[in-house]
């Protein structure tokens, strides 16, 4: 799917927006089945039906709140279905550079419109510690047209080969405004690092493309004072090489029952399969005739 440029950007940017890898009909069909869920509220599910694992604002500001879903795929066959996407998998397998895959977690970010809050500077990496080596590479992908106005994503180029810097990431806090979000101060990039600049980029990302970042990647966004909302969802796949390392904590090591340093390929259900021997496997056939 990816071409060498492309992966030579990636490499050297940590980040790659692709066009027209969702089709109109299924941003569509996912766009409906994240509604129900919104609807349905975090207290609104029902004990024994499927659900998500976490429903809950991520912005500690009720009046400013990021609605963060984690593991909608668990809830609605319609994002099921998009963990297996093969262009999505593909795309991943050739920027991880690895034959297998499975899903860490997905998570949906709502900012609603006019008031929706920020996501603060951060690396995804290390805020999940219970998984080793890190999870490489991400796919994030709008419901609504991610745009500066209503709070897409920024990313600073070539932070990715910086180490893990998420303790600086926080000392940057007060950035939460469009006017005031690239303002990254007090730190210096290593001697021998490929970009030694700190160049904070919004990066928009429009119905139907696809924005790939790697784990480490310096990201965030500012607050959404639009008339529009900004629907999104990031899925984090794990290579592998990846193992279960008991002395992290995180919302998903309540479903690992394996010993420390054991496979993440042996967790269960609740971490699936989706690329073998670099071929995506495909969405399971039991999905392919359902909708939301």
């Amino acid at each position: 799917m990816l071409d060498q440029q492309q992966i030579d950007g990636f490499d050297r940017d940590g980040f790659l927006t692709i066009s027209n890898l969702l089709s109109a009909d299924e941003v569509a069909e996912l766009s409906d089945a994240l509604d129900k869920v919104l609807a349905t509220g975090p207290d609104g599910f029902v004990e024994g039906e499927p659900q998500p694992v976490s429903f809950r604002s991520l912005s500690g500001d009720e009046k400013h709140p990021v609605w963060q879903i984690v593991n909608i795929w668990e809830a609605m066959p319609a994002f099921e279905k998009l963990i297996y996407h093969p262009a999505i998998v593909e795309g991943i397998s050739q920027l991880a550079g690895q034959q297998d895959l499975m899903v860490w977690h997905d998570q949906i970010q709502y900012k609603p419109a006019q008031y929706g809050g920020s996501t603060h500077w951060h690396q995804d990496a290390p805020l999940w510690p219970i998984i080793k080596p890190m999870t490489p590479v991400s796919a994030w992908i709008p419901f609504d047209d991610a745009t500066e106005e209503n709070g897409c994503m920024w990313m600073v180029p070539g932070s990715h080969k910086w180490g893990n810097q998420i303790e600086f990431l926080r000392t940057q806090g007060d950035l939460s405004l469009l006017d005031n979000f690239k303002d990254l101060q007090g730190f210096e990039p290593p001697a021998d690092a490929e970009i030694r600049t700190i160049e904070a980029q919004p990066r928009p990302v429009l119905c139907g493309e696809v924005s790939f970042h790697h784990s480490l990647t310096w990201h965030g966004s500012p607050f959404n004072q639009s008339q529009w909302p900004r629907r999104a969802i990031a899925i984090h796949y794990m290579t592998g090489e990846a193992r279960f390392d008991a002395g992290g904590n995180h919302i998903m090591k309540q479903f690992v029952d394996l010993p420390d340093n054991a496979p993440m390929a042996e967790a269960g259900a609740h971490f699936p399969t989706v690329c073998r021997d670099r071929k995506p496997l495909g969405v399971p056939e039991r999905l392919r005739a359902t909708s939301t």
